[in-house]
């Protein structure tokens, strides 16, 4: 090898290229562009005085050289992370930076609160907030991406539990059926998705768990949805039921957004999905304690006020 290879933020790329398998989805884990991954890992070619990746199809895989790297740097990002939590423990300070991963739901309810709180009863604390989605919120944990995230899992669509991971309950939450405000269903108690069997839905964009979901729960009775739309976001989405006439099913949490285009009512039978805060089994940083304490009041307050 010809050069330091002591960068710890390329060896970060490169490892999340290799738990991703491509440098788009290795951009979208890290919040950068593939192409500022490309050109950092082009410099740690340099370093390595060999080639790391090498073309395959349309996207890159590793080569020999790579893989060892990447293997190699696997162990490197997590004695650095145990490094700061042993600091962070030793100093007793409740102090540092924590990133936190979280679904759209969430952003939207009580976790910009809970860190309004943390902020002001421990200023030396950097919380950073990273928006989400469900399927890759555990992935970016595992691989240090992030300190903390807030998961959803339905009891029709339960997550699966890595290894390794501490799960925090925060609330407990229900779907509800969205449709346009002059509906012929506007002003029920509830709905049955039976009723609405013959109309036009509007879904998260695939592949996505929230797609899976969505499509589960209305199979689940008996509904094989016509799914004409598919968006990203719950805005979006309530923006194309009032506009063009569809109709969809949400986490009762995301209607805080919804305008007064369009209406929302719980789904019969209910259905229901708990938020947990997951954090690594080996997790000591008290910062993370103090993040994950104040999501937890945050949520729970936030339910009984919406009671």
């Amino acid at each position: 090898m010809s050069g330091d290879l002591s960068n710890v933020e390329r060896l970060r790329m490169l490892h999340a290229v290799w738990r991703r398998g491509s440098l788009a989805a290795a951009a979208e884990l890290l919040h950068v562009t593939p192409s500022a991954i490309s050109q950092q890992l082009t410099k740690l070619e340099r370093e390595a005085g060999t080639a790391l990746l090498v073309r395959h199809g349309r996207g890159v895989r590793l080569t020999p050289a790579g893989l060892l790297l990447a293997q190699r740097s696997d162990r490197v990002l997590t004695e650095l992370r145990a490094a700061r939590a042993d600091l962070d423990s030793l100093t007793g300070e409740t102090t540092g930076v924590v990133e936190i991963g979280a679904i759209p739901s969430g952003v939207h309810t009580f976790i910009t609160p809970a860190l309004t709180g943390l902020a002001v009863r421990y200023p030396g604390i950097e919380a950073r907030l990273h928006e989400v989605e469900p399927e890759d919120a555990l992935p970016a944990l595992a691989d240090g991406v992030f300190d903390v995230v807030v998961v959803e899992s339905w009891e029709n669509l339960p997550l699966t539990r890595p290894p390794n991971t501490r799960w925090t309950v925060l609330r407990d939450d229900a779907a509800t059926i969205v449709l346009p405000a002059g509906h012929r269903l506007a002003g029920a108690d509830s709905i049955r998705a039976e009723d609405l069997a013959d109309e036009i839905w509007v879904a998260w964009a695939r592949p996505t768990l929230a797609n899976a979901w969505i499509r589960q729960t209305l199979r689940e009775r008996g509904i094989e949805p016509t799914v004409r739309h598919t968006v990203s976001g719950f805005g979006t989405q309530f923006a194309v039921v009032a506009g063009l006439g569809a109709v969809t099913v949400v986490p009762s949490m995301a209607t805080t957004i919804a305008p007064p285009t369009v209406v929302c009512a719980p789904l019969e039978p209910a259905l229901h999905r708990q938020l947990y805060a997951v954090q690594p089994q080996g997790e000591t940083r008290p910062a993370v304690a103090e993040c994950v304490a104040a999501l937890v009041e945050a949520a729970r307050s936030w339910g009984a006020e919406g009671s």
